[in-house]
């Protein structure tokens, strides 16, 4: 099975060469990353990316757009059609990850399911520590952290979690993966979603709407999210949020607008 690791960033550089250094310190490394840049305008991103690529030596695919707000779904889905893994392990650039996590999301990765993992949430004073160090082991007991007992990692916690009924799951974006054909199979990411909010649940619906189970992983495939300051609901979370539950009305498995427009497209910006 080949992992493509997908991560979102958009003018951090700081938290992405971080979150990249965690990269380089997996069990198991990823047959390719995917960045889906949404817009970054500093150069320094540009120069985290080169730096990482040379010390690689899988492919490093940057899929980038002009900034014209909030566009998550939309570069994910740039970035996935030049994807050549089965598998699409998905983080977001302020995340850091445990050296187990593609090991772990490998392990748990299963036909017909779509995996959601859990994360740990450090504050303010340890994440310039983290941004210093990457390789610092951070656990339970650190100070600065919420969310302590999802630092466990645990394979027997894991398989008490993954009994839980899927109404109980929490999706989230910085910590999912799902099947490459599954994906393609609802036509990816809705494009139609602009501003903050409800992208990945509307992904989420129609990929269960077609059949596709949730797996919980809390437990297993840590990873800690990097303090940055909240971010507001913008002013079309309302828009979106009605999208998104028209999609669960009217069960939909597919949207019109798509990742298909990408494949195969020579004009997708990539740096």
């Amino acid at each position: 099975m080949k992992v493509s690791l997908l991560i979102s960033t958009y003018n951090s550089p700081e938290a992405l060469e971080a979150c990249l250094k965690g990269v380089l310190n997996q069990t198991i490394p990823p047959h390719e990353v995917l960045i889906a840049d949404d817009g970054s305008t500093t150069p320094r991103t540009r120069e985290v990316i080169e730096a990482f690529r040379e010390q690689v030596d899988y492919p490093v695919v940057h899929a980038w757009q002009p900034n014209e707000g909030f566009r998550a779904g939309t570069i994910r889905n740039k970035a996935i059609s030049r994807s050549t893994g089965d598998y699409i392990v998905q983080i977001d650039g302020d995340i850091l990850i445990e050296p187990h996590f593609i090991a772990d999301h490998m392990c748990y990765a299963r036909p017909g399911r779509f995996a959601c993992g859990s994360r740990v949430i450090l504050n303010q004073k340890l994440t310039p520590k983290v941004y210093a160090n990457p390789a610092m082991r951070i656990g339970p007991l650190t100070k600065g952290i919420a969310n302590r007992k999802n630092a466990i990692r645990s394979s027997l916690l894991a398989a008490f979690f993954n009994r839980l009924p899927s109404e109980s799951l929490k999706y989230r974006g910085c910590n999912m993966a799902f099947w490459r054909s599954d994906f393609m199979a609802v036509n990816g990411y809705d494009d139609t979603y602009n501003g903050w909010g409800c992208e990945d649940h509307d992904l989420v619906a129609r990929l269960m709407n077609n059949g596709v189970r949730p797996l919980q992983i809390r437990h297993m495939a840590v990873c800690f999210h990097m303090w940055h300051p909240s971010s507001k609901k913008s002013d079309s979370f309302a828009r979106n949020n009605e999208l998104l539950e028209q999609t669960r009305r009217e069960h939909r498995t597919w949207c019109e607008k798509g990742v298909n427009q990408y494949l195969d497209n020579p004009t997708v910006p990539q740096e």
